[in-house]
Formats: C-alpha cells, structure tokens, sequence
C-alpha cells in the first residue's frame, strides 16, 4: 500500500510537472480576464465619450471587449464554469448597441454601408467575437432572442467583408479567411453560409501554399496566427505538412535575440517581438507539429520575457494565451538552440544574417536585413499597389530598409535598434519611419548636395518607395571572426553597394564596410547613417553613444557603442536631430558628394565597438587604422591592434578587376587582381589575417594566392583546360578556391 502510494504521488508529481506551462498560461488567462470583466464597464463608458471613426474602416468599436469575449469562452470551455459564459454572453449581446453611438446617419458616410454599420467593422476583432459564441452557445445562457441578435450581428459583419474581399498572402487577407471561415461555421444554416466560406478558401488558399509577401515583425505573427487558426476551423491539416510551414518555424527562431524575442524590422516597434503573446500560440504550436524542443524553448522565451516587459497581460494576449495552451505538447521539453552567427535561413526569401555569441540575455548580437521586395507573389503586390495607399512601403509592410542593422546588443544594452513603424497615414511628412534615412545603412542620392545644406533635407523626398535589388555574395564562420557581403543593386540610380560586415569573436566587434560601385556617370551624394538616442562624447572621426530606453523601456546603463570612422578622405563627419521610435534621438554620418563615372568606386568604413561605459574611447579606437593599399578605393585595409599579435583585414571593393578581358577558361589573372595591403598581398575578395610572433594565420575568400613579406602562404593549383570557347588550344590556368583557413610558421 505505501509503495502505491508513493507511486501515485511520484504520479501526480510528474503530472503537475508536465502541465506547468499550460497551468502558467491558464493561470494568465483567469487573471487577464478578471481583470478585464472589472475595467469593462468603465472603457465602454470611455469610448462612448471618445469614440472617432478609424480612417481605414469608418465605425470603430473597441476591441477589448471581443478579445475579452473570446478569453471568457475558452475559460467556459475548458472548465465548464458557467459564469464564465455568462460574462460573454453579455458581451458579445450587446456589442453591436455601441453603433448607437455613433449620429442616426452615419450609415450615408460610406458605400459599404449600403445595408447598414456592420456590428464588427475590424476583421482583426471577428475570429475572436465568432469563437466566443460558438464555445457559450449550447450552454443554456442565451435566450432565443439573444441568440439571434448575436447572430444577425456575425451575419451583417461577415456580409460587410464582401465590400473589400483583400487578397494575397498577406495577414489582412488571411485575417478575412479566418472571419470568414468562423462565420460559415457559426451559422450553417444562414443563407450566405455557403458564400462566406467559398471566400475564406479563395483567401486562404494563396497562403496555405505561398510564400508571405510580408517582411515586418508586427505582421508577421498576425498572419500565421491566423493561418493557424484557419486550418484548425477548415481543417486543413496539410499546411504542417508544407515545407513552407516548417521553414518560416525555424526562421522566426533564428531570429530571436538577447531580449527573448524578434527584433523589429520593417512596419514594426520595440514591442512588436511580443505581438499580442501571438508568437507564444505559434511557437507551441510549431514545437507540438515538429516535436521541436527548441521551438518550445522559443515560446518559452517570449513568453517570459514579455512577463519581464508588461506590468500585467491584457485581455487581447489572453485570447492568444488560450490557442497557446490548446496547442501545448508539454512532453516536447524545451532546448536552448546553440547555433551561433549564421544566415535565417537563406538568401531568397528570408535575406537575413545573423551574428551572435550565444542565446543569452547578455549576449552579443547583431542582425543584418538584407530582404528586398523579392521576385514572388508578383500578382498580390501589385494588386496592393493599385488598390491601396502603399506606394510608401515595400510590399507589403515593409520598409526601405535593405542592407540595414535593425538590431546590436551586447551586455542586455540596446547599442543599434530599427526606427518604429509610424504615428500617421500613411507613414508621416515625407514618407517618415519607412523610408531609407531612418535606418542603419547607407543610402543615396543624385545630384550634389551643398555643404551649408543639412543631410536630412537634402535626402527627404515624397516618401515613396525606391525599389531596389539585393543579393548575398557572401557568408562565412571563419576561425577568428564570421563575416558576409550583401549587395544592393540600384539600376535606376546607377549605383550598387556592397554591404561587407566582420565580426571579430574574440573582441565582440564589428567592421562595416560598404563597398560602392559606380553604374552610371553622374553626380551622387552617398551617406553613412548610424542612429542612438543619445552621444556621450564625439570627436572629428568618432562618436560614442548610447539608447538607454525606447518608448520608455529602460535598458541597461553599463554599455555604449563606439563609432569610429578610420577612412576620412573628403568625406564629412555629422549628427543631426531626429524622432525615431517617438523620441528624439540622433542621425550620425560620414557622407560624401562628388562627381563619379560609370566604374568608379566609393568605400565607407565603420568599426562598431561595443564597450563599458566609461572606459577610455581614445584607447579603443587607437587599435584600428587603415592600411596602405596598392589600389586605392579598389580595396581597403584596416590594421586591428589585438594585443600580442596584429590583424589585417583586407576587403576588395571591386570584385571585377581580377577578370580577363579576353573570352578565356578560367578567367581569373592574378595578375589583374592582386592588391597590396601593406605587407600582404594578395587578389582574394575577402582576407582576414593575424600574425602571431612565430607564426601567420589566415581566412581568405574567393582567392588564387596570399602573400606575406613577398612569401606564400597559399597559392592554387594549375589545371589545364581545354575546350576554349575562343577555339584556341587547351591552356594552363588557375581557378579560384572558395576559402582557405590555415596556419604558417612565420620566421
């Protein structure tokens, strides 16, 4: 009998142990609800006083209470605890009375009214508003008159979508499939039923088999929540068997960085990582398909660590909180990744790097988007384009922010971080938050700007979208730092621009290069923009500086971030004021006008230095100066002062001149592409170099040869290569090697 005993309880242990998560979430929902059924009364008296109709959908009721609605149904539904549907029941009945509020003839203001203001003119507040019904309506709380004013009310709201049926793959049309599809579900019987769920599969068809036309982190988990709450209701239970599926899984993971949750990029803000705790329902939902630890170990993180950010959850998180626990598969246990710098996950549709040093909330981390608009879901891009006002974004949501740094942490300190999504429509004077001067990155203009003229007016415009290319050359994790080299191809203007980032793993520190290539002969003014809240201390080739809070999240104070710029040549060093993220903050850059001819070259170069605040700058930027190089503006060399030993990193700006002009196999001359870097020499497109006192170790990319002191450390091998395309007779050439790590006795 004691054994049994002792069995059970070891039973019951091992039971509450496996529903812990789920008991945090359920635990959050009946908190988040309690309090929001108390502050219901009070907000809808306030809105009744301030209400003001949405430019985008007219009538604008609240959506707390459709959120709340919804929370309260899964509560009844999971504990069969009437009063819980009680509660929703009176919500969800008297919902469509707040139209009351608005003048008798409101209904005149807009077309799609013609059948009178729908009870729910948000698609966002449906799916909630529908599930809350369904889950409380065999209970016995609604009378039959009550029944059918709820009724009459998801009707009239799936009816007034037909107005603007929007398609693509995109979250606000998955957001109709999933209202839709609620709708048709609800009411079966209704003579429309039919109708609203051949829309929601046309809507939803393109997304349960398409790529995402989006590139922003607010959207992002808006449209996969609802995708997954569509296929739940459709039962389509193939998309976890796309490889689609699984691959924007992992891609949202990778991207996870030191504050527990998705840095923000393109229509996005500091919080946009949490999202609603949507990225929690996702992520467990993910990790319950695939069985993927560290996919739990992700709803893990953003769930603790928006508990760490909010004070309290609201109603709206709550909702989410709920598909959260039903999707939970508490035997997958949750595993920090430990992948390190690396690309997420490609280069066609994600066109994003990663660098980090690990997972932890002090680690070094630094992300490069590199995504343009892409070359899919042409016919829903510009289906957007002619449709809606949103000639200011990158289709769809997106910013013009290609080849920029969103995000740099070290520490738990906030060193580099994105410019916030908007606060008007469409995007602000001049196109501000989404276009390209209010991010890390270089940007262009034509023409010359004056030297009395101030950067930002002479690069602010309409604030249309200037659609470019991009591409990755290339990525490497080498022995002493990872690098990558992406390029932004910009036909119109006449300009590419390489963007080639080194992280240095031992320091924690980076080199921007960016490498510019002239297209078409005309004058251009080229700038370098970096951006902080705050310069603790600038000089006339650095600036030291810090973002200790975004939006009046407070971060930590032990951390700043040296910018050094050790190639001046005629460029000018500046700051202006700018709001950024609804605060005032900083717009550095190095910046340069001049006349250029179709093959000339341009570089910038910037060291990013994270540091302890305090420590003595000067010392700092003294370790890194430029290097002597052959071919001026052809390539750059920096010299890194490491201590016992000195590095050399040796960039090609142009990747072109090592290629003979004649039509020869290979074609690569070494002779054409060598470049002198101080006591190195060599025609690789990347090397990094350290030498030690007895010894010289070397990474060198795309490369036929490297030389130290006029001695080989590497050379390729000959081939003979026949069949040439000019008709002449095989000849002996040399092919370059991907890359080549090694270490050689330097006496």
């Amino acid at each position: 009998m004691k054994r049994t005993t002792g069995f059970m309880a070891i039973t019951l242990m091992c039971f509450c142990t496996a529903l812990s998560q789920k008991s945090l979430y359920l635990d959050e929902i009946k908190k988040a609800t309690t309090r929001g059924w108390q502050e219901y009364p009070a907000q809808i008296e306030q809105w009744k006083k301030d209400y003001k109709p949405s430019i985008l959908w007219g009538y604008n009721p609240p959506g707390g209470p459709a959120y709340l609605a919804g929370a309260l149904g899964f509560l009844y539904e999971e504990t069969k605890d009437v009063s819980y549907a009680k509660k929703a029941a009176e919500i969800l009945a008297s919902y469509g009375d707040l139209r009351n509020a608005y003048p008798k003839d409101y209904a005149k203001t807009r077309a799609e009214y013609v059948n009178g203001i729908p009870a729910i003119s948000n698609f966002f507040f449906m799916p909630p508003f529908i599930r809350a019904y369904v889950r409380i309506r065999d209970c016995g709380v609604l009378d039959a008159n009550t029944r059918k004013k709820i009724e009459d009310n998801v009707a009239g709201s799936a009816d007034f979508i037909f107005y603007f049926p929007e398609w693509g793959t995109h979250n606000r049309a998955m957001l109709r499939a999933e209202a839709l599809m609620y709708a048709s579900l609800a009411l079966p019987q209704h003579p429309h039923a039919a109708k609203w769920k051949q829309m929601a599969q046309v809507l939803g068809g393109d997304n349960l088999k398409q790529w995402e036309i989006e590139d922003a982190t607010v959207y992002h988990p808006v449209w996969l929540t609802a995708l997954y709450s569509y296929a739940d209701a459709a039962g389509r239970k193939e998309l976890f068997d796309s490889p689609l599926t699984k691959y924007y899984s992992q891609y949202f993971q990778k991207l996870i960085g030191p504050h527990g949750t998705l840095p923000e990029f393109g229509d996005a803000r500091w919080p946009s990582g949490w999202e609603g705790l949507r990225w929690v329902a996702i992520f467990e939902k993910a990790a319950a398909v695939y069985k993927d630890p560290q996919l739990k170990w992700a709803a893990k993180s953003i769930f603790e660590s928006y508990k760490n950010l909010a004070a309290t959850i609201g109603v709206g998180e709550a909702y989410y909180l709920a598909d959260a626990y039903r999707w939970t598969d508490e035997s997958v246990k949750p595993q920090k990744p430990s992948s390190l710098s690396q690309e997420v996950l490609e280069d066609i549709v994600g066109k994003k790097i990663v660098f980090r040093n690990g997972w932890e909330p002090t680690s070094t981390y630094m992300l490069l988007n590199y995504r343009d608009e892409g070359d899919g879901g042409l016919l829903y891009r510009d289906f957007l384009r002619q449709t809606i006002s949103v000639e200011e974004e990158k289709m769809h949501h997106g910013h013009a922010d290609e080849n920029s740094i969103p995000l740099l942490m070290s520490g738990g300190s906030v060193l580099l971080h994105d410019a916030d999504y908007r606060n008007d429509l469409p995007s602000g004077p001049y196109g501000a938050w989404r276009q390209d001067y209010f991010h890390n990155r270089l940007i262009a203009r034509a023409n010359k700007r004056d030297s009395r003229q101030g950067l930002l007016e002479f690069v602010q415009n309409s604030g249309a979208y200037h659609a470019v290319k991009t591409q990755k050359i290339d990525f490497l994790n080498l022995k002493e730092v990872d690098m990558s080299r992406t390029r932004l191809v910009d036909q119109d203007l006449g300009y590419q621009s390489d963007r080639v980032i080194t992280y240095l793993k031992e320091e924690g520190w980076f080199v921007v290069v960016d490498a510019i290539k002239i297209l078409r002969t005309g004058y251009f003014t080229f700038a370098n923009l970096w951006h902080a809240q705050n310069i603790l201390d600038k000089g006339k080739d650095y600036f030291d500086t810090v973002t200790d809070s975004i939006q009046g999240k407070q971060f930590p104070t032990t951390r700043s971030l040296l910018l050094t710029f050790p190639e001046a040549y005629q460029k000018t060093l500046g700051v202006e004021p700018i709001s950024r993220s609804y605060q005032k903050e900083n717009a550095m850059y190095q910046t340069v006008s001049s006349q250029y001819k179709a093959g000339d070259t341009e570089l910038f170069v910037t060291v990013l230095i994270p540091h302890a605040r305090g420590e003595d700058v000067g010392k700092l930027k003294s370790r890194v100066k430029l290097v002597e190089v052959s071919a001026p503006y052809k390539a750059v060399g920096l010299q890194i002062d490491r201590g016992e030993r000195t590095s050399y990193l040796c960039v090609k700006v142009d990747l072109d001149m090592d290629i003979a002009r004649e039509n020869i196999r290979p074609r690569y001359l070494y002779s054409f592409g060598k470049i002198g870097y101080g006591e190195f020499e060599t025609d690789a497109s990347y090397l990094f170099a350290t030498v030690n006192k007895g010894s010289v170790t070397y990474s060198a990319s795309n490369v036929l040869k490297v030389l130290y002191k006029n001695k080989p450390l590497f050379e390729a091998l000959a081939n003979t290569h026949p069949l040439q395309l000019d008709g002449t007779v095989e000849r002996i050439g040399f092919v370059k090697w991907r890359y080549w790590e090694d270490t050689v006795e330097n006496k």
